[in-house]
């Protein structure tokens, strides 16, 4: 047997990744709060509270994000698959309970006002109820908002795979460490600095509960998820915008031909979360930003820390 090997399952040495890290300290955090904040909702399971519930979810998140490394090269080419790209599943669970526990830290306190005034100093009126008003007796334009805002979670899950498609994994592993990167300091920011959105904030407009759209299968389809599903708390900076924008430089660094597909999608999802007053426009410049701060940092870091890890191997073997 090799040095460094494992006999029992024949996997090579234990290979933490710098996006491991991160995942295991933000689902130790998020643990934590849910522990610390057990009433965030209504509980799945009788005689236990939802925040108990969700701390030992965070727990066995930060479990596989130790357990992880211990896929290797020999295993199979999908267990490797998931081995790195099992952060992006996260995103959802952290992003939700995001929002609910920063209900519970602030008491419903929300920067609102603050953030729709903005708008106001900018355009002079609200850009989420004009847009909106101005076109929404269009089905065809409803459906391809909605179509628009759901493209981003298309574009979200399959751009990281690109590169590793491709036969290029350490690209692919320092594009899920950017992402993850993102997702830790954006989701802790929603913990401490609560937007609602306009959707929720203004009570016209969260009263009608896109009701007065028409259209086709995606404007159907959302107006059940907007019913069911708490989406208040977490507008500013606009994940969807700031992550969109990071799968486009994604993509450019690819194949810049694919530009001509993101950045028209980009377009449209910036445009369909005014539209569908999910966001403010300072939330849309709050994800340029945050994206256009954040990423060149993360990537630059990658490799720093993953040296680091390395040295740790060999000192450790």
């Amino acid at each position: 047997m090799k040095s460094r090997e494992i006999a029992v399952i024949g996997l090579p040495r234990y290979r933490l990744l710098p996006q491991d890290l991160v995942v295991g300290a933000l689902a130790l955090v998020f643990a934590l709060l849910s522990f610390a904040f057990p009433q965030t909702g209504r509980s799945p399971l009788p005689g236990i509270a939802r925040g108990e519930v969700m701390g030992l979810a965070f727990l066995v998140v930060a479990a596989v994000a130790a357990l992880a490394p211990l896929v290797g090269e020999g295993a199979p080419k999908a267990l490797r698959f998931v081995r790195t790209f099992f952060p992006q599943a996260l995103l959802i669970l952290f992003f939700q309970e995001s929002i609910l526990l920063s209900v519970e830290l602030f008491r419903g306190r929300a920067f609102d006002d603050l953030i729709a005034a903005v708008d106001k100093a900018i355009f002079g009126f609200q850009p989420s109820r004009w847009f909106h008003n101005a076109l929404d007796s269009i089905p065809s334009v409803n459906d391809l908002m909605f179509a628009s805002y759901f493209l981003y979670y298309v574009l979200f899950a399959v751009t990281p795979w690109i590169p590793w498609l491709a036969g290029h994994r350490e690209e692919a592993e320092r594009g899920v460490f950017v992402i993850v990167g993102m997702m830790a300091v954006v989701f802790v920011w929603y913990l401490f600095f609560r937007v609602e959105g306009p959707k929720y904030w203004f009570p016209d407009l969260r009263a009608a509960a896109y009701g007065e759209f028409t259209g086709g299968i995606f404007v159907r389809f959302f107006q059940r998820v907007f019913r069911t599903t708490p989406l208040y708390g977490a507008a500013f900076p606009s994940t969807h915008v700031a992550f969109t924008l990071l799968m486009t430089i994604f993509a450019a660094r690819s194949d810049r031909r694919l530009l001509w597909i993101y950045i028209p999608g980009a377009i449209l999802v910036g445009c369909s979360t005014v539209y569908l007053y999910a966001h403010y426009f300072a939330d849309v410049l709050g994800g340029i930003v945050a994206t256009a701060i954040l990423e060149p940092i993360l990537w630059r870091l990658y490799p720093a820390v993953n040296r680091a890890l390395r040295k740790a191997e060999e000192r450790h073997p």
